[in-house]
């Protein structure tokens, strides 16, 4: 048994044989490649979702500690290549997005160092700073020292890294969506939510939600329509800061979507932070402006992007809790379904308040 083994069978970690033999090669294939005086003196499960795992590698090179995220796919049989591709998708991204921001200053990304393709598994290099959603919730803490000024002045760079990324990065296919799909889009939702639980949004609800989104739709200019790429989880919590530098990282679902997919989305995850037990909403107000200023955006409250992006992404929300519901299990699940309901009834309650403004 190697080094690599040994660490590894002395973990108390539930992973089965084939994990610990694809973890096991990739780490000693990437040892050596990296540097000659490179040491392996540690291995951290770090988290674990439904595609992908993630194990940290504590080194040492040259008397210097150097760490480094190995990401690994998921790999059912039945989604075996689909798993595959899509481990490889996010590596190139990376790259690419990396390659995007490098002589950016004030600005960064992740940095992948190298792919495995037997492994289904990428390596890259170790982020330093603290993400964007720890600031917030330590700037919220009651008698916090935290400097709000850092945090807003993040949320402004949060602003300006998406603009950057959006602007750098090519559009492959089709630049301006038409109205008829924008509209095609949220339907699909209503389909989804209803065939999860049809008692969830009343015909009257659905009818009148319809209504405000064809008019929102119709209202869009030429720019409202304008396509550009999409992080697709651009948020506090794949953002980082170190000093006056802004790192993004988690390149999975990259693609390409409205202009305004991003903006929304980051304001919207700002205001899930308002459902923590301590929260402050004048602080999450102040980093909402914040970055729209960065991005160099001012939305009315009554802008159709706003509108329609509201009832989308609360719709997406219903799917998405929907479906989580039915994966809980256990006291650690009926945990989660408690948490939920909260969110549940957030999304729920705005798309209410939409259908009657």
């Amino acid at each position: 048994m190697n080094e690599v083994e040994k660490i590894i069978d002395n973990k108390n970690w539930n992973i089965d044989a084939e994990t610990k033999n694809r973890l096991s090669s990739l780490i000693q294939k990437f040892i050596p490649e990296y540097s000659k005086n490179l040491v392996l003196l540690d291995i951290l499960q770090f988290s674990s979702y439904f595609v992908t795992h993630v194990y940290k590698l504590v080194c040492e090179d040259n008397g210097n500690l150097i760490s480094f995220y190995a990401k690994f796919a998921y790999l059912p049989k039945e989604f075996e290549k689909r798993q595959r591709e899509r481990i490889k998708y996010e590596y190139d991204c990376t790259v690419s997005i990396y390659n995007v921001f490098e002589s950016k200053e004030k600005f960064d990304s992740v940095k992948a160092v190298a792919f495995y393709e037997e492994e289904s598994a990428f390596v890259m290099q170790e982020m330093q700073g603290k993400r964007l959603d720890e600031l917030l919730l330590s700037s919220m803490k009651p008698f916090s020292s935290q400097n709000k000024d850092y945090l807003y002045q993040t949320m402004h760079s949060a602003g300006e890294w998406l603009k950057i990324f959006q602007n750098s990065m090519p559009v492959l296919g089709e630049t301006v969506f038409s109205k008829e799909v924008l509209e095609a889009r949220v339907l699909s939702y209503f389909d989804k939510v209803n065939a999860l639980d049809s008692s969830i949004i009343t015909t009257k609800l659905k009818q009148k939600l319809i209504s405000k989104c064809k008019k929102a739709i119709a209202s869009f200019s030429q720019e409202d329509l304008v396509i550009t790429a999409k992080h697709n989880d651009y948020a506090p919590w794949n953002l980082m800061a170190d000093d006056s530098t802004i790192i993004g990282f988690d390149y999975a679902d990259v693609e390409y979507d409205s202009s305004y997919y991003d903006v929304y989305h980051f304001t919207r995850a700002l205001n899930s932070f308002k459902l923590k037990p301590i929260k402050n909403a004048k602080v999450i107000e102040s980093c909402k402006q914040h970055f729209l200023n960065g991005y160099g955006l001012d939305i009315p409250m009554d802008h159709p992007t706003r509108i329609y992006f509201n009832i989308f992404f609360s719709l997406e929300r219903l799917q998405m809790l929907l479906r989580a519901k039915k994966r809980n299990s256990g006291f650690v699940g009926k945990l989660k379904t408690l948490s939920q309901k909260r969110h549940f009834r957030l999304y729920l309650s705005e798309l209410n308040r939409i259908a009657n403004l």
